[in-house]
């Protein structure tokens, strides 16, 4: 409002915006001359100016001035406040090249929020005040190197807080309303994902705001085991699981070649042989009614421990747990067989030491 409120005065005085300043946050009570002798102090580094009038404003209760400059100032050296009676004085200026309504509005949020548009550039590592150029040169030439120093500085925010969500995929057949098949999806992804300049954690969680079940399912089994799963690892687990169609007898022969391998955890085991099985669900091989008995099948014949039938607290009823039932079995199998061999750890060393 108060940026609107300079242009509006300089076009009612039929003067350059660029040539003033609005102080505002005066109180009601400041004389004229000290309100000069507060700008004499605040403003010398922008040269002669002089206090062209004053008007009350009734919402903030406080006064604001206009100060008429000279010449066009370079936006580094104008303060952001300057002391005066009663606290500070906020100064509002309008920054070069008016004809970008994007700096305009910029600016005029910023302002809102207590900071200039220097310091926020500044903030975001760009070691120059970019409208520090010279103001001689023709706006023609100076605008485009504004709009490129104001890109650099402000990029890596813009990442975050404005960008094009992801089209979105649940793996469904055929797609929902909206939704897109696995590989207009997957290719689209791919392409945004090169273009963003963020953190992988914000990819990734930019990836999971595009799914819905049951692609989401799958990842959130997968982020069980990996809490911090890659994005190149989520879209290899949904090209397993919604890629193109396999054969279904060659996919049914690679499930249940699956094995646990060597030092592999049985959890681990269980989540990666997950996508396989949803695929296997997902053309037909494996009816979904007989989808959790098919998984503690495989687990148990493609365990490493052949015991595991007998050591797996499956329930007596002969109800067949569900996959999040079933981890958690296993991982309290896995806490038992940690204990006992700490246990015989422990043992062996103190053996060793009595002997």
């Amino acid at each position: 409002m108060t940026l609107r409120l300079l242009e509006d005065w300089c076009r009612g005085m039929d003067m350059s915006p660029r040539k003033a300043l609005l102080i505002a946050g005066i109180p009601q009570t400041c004389l004229v001359a000290e309100i000069e002798e507060a700008l004499r102090a605040g403003l010398a580094p922008l040269g002669e100016h002089r206090l062209l009038g004053r008007m009350f404003r009734r919402d903030e209760n406080r006064t604001v001035a206009l100060v008429g400059l000279t010449e066009e100032t370079s936006f580094a050296l104008v303060p952001k406040e300057i002391p005066g009676k009663g606290g500070n004085w906020r100064v509002i200026f309008k920054p070069p090249d008016p004809d970008n309504e994007f700096l305009s509005r910029l600016t005029a949020f910023l302002e809102g929020e207590g900071m200039t548009l220097a310091e926020l550039t500044r903030a975001f590592g760009y070691g120059n005040d970019p409208f520090d150029l010279d103001q001689n040169m023709i706006p023609e030439v100076r605008a485009p190197m504004l709009a490129q120093a104001l890109d650099e500085a402000l990029q890596p925010a813009l990442q975050y807080v404005n960008y094009k969500k992801l089209r979105v995929f649940s793996g469904g057949d055929p797609p929902g309303p909206e939704e897109e098949n696995f590989e207009s999806w997957l290719f689209h992804t791919t392409q945004m994902m090169k273009t963003w300049q963020v953190s992988d954690a914000e990819k990734r969680r930019r990836l999971l705001e595009s799914l819905r079940s049951p692609a989401y399912d799958v990842i959130r089994v997968l982020k069980i085991s990996n809490p911090l799963i890659t994005v190149p690892e989520c879209l290899k687990a949904l090209e397993q699981v919604f890629g193109v169609i396999d054969n279904p007898r060659e996919l049914q022969v690679r499930y249940l070649r699956t094995y646990q391998k060597e030092g592999e955890k049985l959890s681990a085991y269980v989540l990666r042989l997950e996508p396989l099985l949803q695929k296997l669900v997902e053309r037909g091989a494996v009816e979904r009614e007989v989808v959790n008995q098919a998984r503690v099948d495989q687990i148990l014949a493609g365990a490493g421990d052949k015991t595991l039938r007998r050591r797996l607290p499956l329930p007596e009823d002969g109800s067949t747990p569900g996959l999040f039932e079933l981890l958690e079995l296993i991982k309290d199998e896995e806490a038992t067989e940690a204990e006992e061999e700490e246990a015989l750890l422990q043992a062996e060393l103190l053996e060793g030491h009595f002997t």
